[in-house]
């Protein structure tokens, strides 16, 4: 049985949707009248991963969510070690409580699973709900900037590199390429957050 501690970190899903936000409702470039020159420029590659991991704001938005969720997650952690608890006395007792009772609990089981993992899908779908509510401010901020990130980096083609290698249509690529941590550092330097003091210790 699967738990849930992690249940509103989606990082490939989420951060791939910071670049897509961009695009969604954009018309295709139309074709010039006349041959224009092909536009000079740079190719590079990001690690979405490391976006929410590094970027201050996503990691301050995402844990104020999870805090907000913990006693529902802790709730339903507590439901996953009673199921956890029933599959064992059914696996170490079945030879002592006979095949009635051994019946009885399996039936219990199943109704206790199938309701866990009902409770696990509402909890799943609010907490994304709530993510998206939360992030949706970010998602834009972030894709201006990356607008503005490549246009004065003279970057013409920015590609993800989880996606690239997933839908197998990056097979190498040069290290020196990679520009997620110059990214990261001006994001961060551009939008710092700040860190909470911690309080003095009375006397």
């Amino acid at each position: 049985m699967k738990l849930l501690k992690s249940i509103f970190i989606t990082a490939a899903l989420f951060a791939l949707a910071i670049f897509a936000s961009a695009q969604q409702g954009a018309k295709p470039p139309q074709s010039p009248a006349t041959p224009q020159p092909v536009p000079k420029g740079k190719i590079a590659i990001i690690s979405t991963d490391q976006l929410q991991a590094e970027i201050q704001e996503f990691r301050v938005r995402l844990e104020a969510i999870n805090r907000r969720f913990e006693p529902e997650v802790k709730e339903l952690e507590g439901e996953a070690n009673k199921i956890r608890a029933l599959e064992t006395t059914i696996e170490t007792q079945k030879d002592i409580l006979g095949a009635a009772k051994i019946a009885e609990l399996s039936e219990q089981l199943e109704r206790m699973k199938r309701a866990y993992q009902r409770s696990a899908e509402d909890l799943q779908a609010k907490g994304g709900r709530e993510r998206d509510l939360a992030m949706q401010p970010l998602n834009e901020k972030l894709s201006k900037f990356a607008a503005d990130y490549t246009t004065r980096k003279g970057i013409i083609i920015l590609f993800d590199i989880q996606n690239s290698f997933e839908s197998n249509t990056l097979i190498w690529y040069d290290p020196r390429i990679d520009v997620t941590k110059d990214f990261i550092a001006e994001y961060n330097k551009a939008y710092p957050v700040a860190t909470p003091q911690p309080k003095p210790q009375g006397k």
